[in-house]
């Protein structure tokens, strides 16, 4: 069971599908996400202030994703930036906040600003002492690509759990890669999140 997950980001799209995922699984355990942004000191010696701030002003709008995706099903998250080496700030900050898994991308961005590069991710799964969960960007055509058909996907996952005839209470919201569908089935109600680019869908009571 999960109680806190640590979800270090980039803006990549990797970071925008393991935002997505994360938020589903605390949604469904009730988790808080810790959401981090590591500012990578290694590049200093070359970067000068103005590219800094910039490098920084990106992770806090990296860091506001997070909280506007966790916002709409309702997922408390705390968000931090630090500057350090990436793997360190990432295995530090889960040991401190003592947190039960951590969810990244594996694809961050190659530039100056880098925070998640494969070696980064193989270094967190090797070394973390928790549960490590790498989401890779899929490049294809995503398969729901519209509010129908997601709630086509959420009304068929509903069925299947024999919970009741299956409707949408609202329209659904698309998050960052995944739709979140506002669903009732028979006297409950729940979130359904749609993986736009694959379909599969995770059910979450909303506790009403």
């Amino acid at each position: 069971m999960y109680e806190r997950i640590l979800l270090p980001t980039d803006g990549s799209e990797g970071s925008r599908r393991a935002i997505d995922h994360a938020v589903a699984i605390a949604d469904e355990t009730g988790a808080s996400i810790h959401a981090l942004y590591v500012v990578d000191t290694s590049e200093y010696k070359t970067l000068d202030g103005p590219v800094v701030d910039s490098i920084e002003a990106r992770g806090r709008k990296a860091l506001k994703v997070v909280e506007e995706v966790g916002a709409r099903a309702d997922v408390d998250v705390e968000t931090a930036l630090r500057r350090g080496i990436p793997h360190a700030e990432i295995l530090a900050a889960a040991r401190s906040l003592d947190v039960d898994g951590i969810v990244m991308g594996t694809n961050g961005r190659t530039g100056l600003d880098r925070v998640l590069l494969g070696s980064v991710a193989e270094r967190v799964v090797r070394e973390a002492k928790v549960p490590v969960t790498t989401v890779r960007a899929i490049e294809t055509a995503p398969a729901v690509d519209s509010p129908e058909e997601a709630i086509d996907r959420a009304t068929a996952a509903l069925d299947e759990t024999g919970d009741g005839q299956a409707e949408p209470l609202e329209e659904p919201y698309r998050g960052t890669s995944s739709w979140i569908v506002p669903m009732r089935a028979g006297s409950g109600e729940f979130r359904v999140h749609v993986d736009a680019e694959t379909g599969k869908t995770r059910v979450a009571g909303t506790g009403d």
